[in-house]
């Protein structure tokens, strides 16, 4: 038994799309459609706790010193009911929550849930292993961009970058 493609339930007139041009075509896919790919946290909250932007000046920059991300991490707020180190809070309604639900592994997540609703940690123990998490992830950025700052020629001599050595200038 043979159904028409349009009868599939769920198929939608894209997907019709997709298998008429792989049909017309050469008769292979040659551009696959891209899927999102999205962590459990979709976006990031600012320093501020609002939307973060450059603009906004509440933003830490790929490359930022380490010294400046831990100031950056430090002065983020934190949840509103723990006005005092003895005040029990709540991670989900703390900007720092997001960040380590991407740059903390599981048992981080459960030190900091626990210790926060039992006031058994401070804001600043909590934020410091997303410090060390973000420092460690720029490590490597920094160390390939420093021979670059070290030598602004370097990037002046890139063939890639040079009109004489692309291939329109080997022509």
């Amino acid at each position: 038994m043979h159904r028409s493609a349009a009868a599939i339930e769920g198929w939608t007139a894209s997907d019709t799309e997709l298998l008429l041009g792989h049909l017309r075509g050469a008769g292979k896919t040659i551009l696959t459609e891209p899927q999102a790919l999205h962590t459990e946290v979709t976006k990031l909250p600012g320093l501020d706790g609002a939307k973060m932007s450059k603009s906004y000046g509440n933003s830490i920059a790929m490359r930022e010193a380490p010294a400046e991300v831990e100031r950056k991490i430090r002065r983020m707020p934190t949840d509103p009911a723990r006005v005092h180190r003895s005040d029990p809070g709540d991670p989900q309604k703390c900007p720092v929550w997001q960040f380590h639900k991407v740059y903390s592994d599981e048992p981080t997540r459960d030190w900091v849930v626990k210790g926060c609703t039992s006031a058994g940690i401070g804001c600043l123990e909590c934020k410091q292993p997303v410090i060390d998490a973000i420092v460690r992830e720029q490590a490597p950025m920094h160390e390939r961009a420093q021979k670059f700052l070290d030598d602004p020629q370097l990037v002046r001599n890139d063939p890639a970058n040079d009109p004489d050595e692309s291939e329109e200038g080997r022509r």
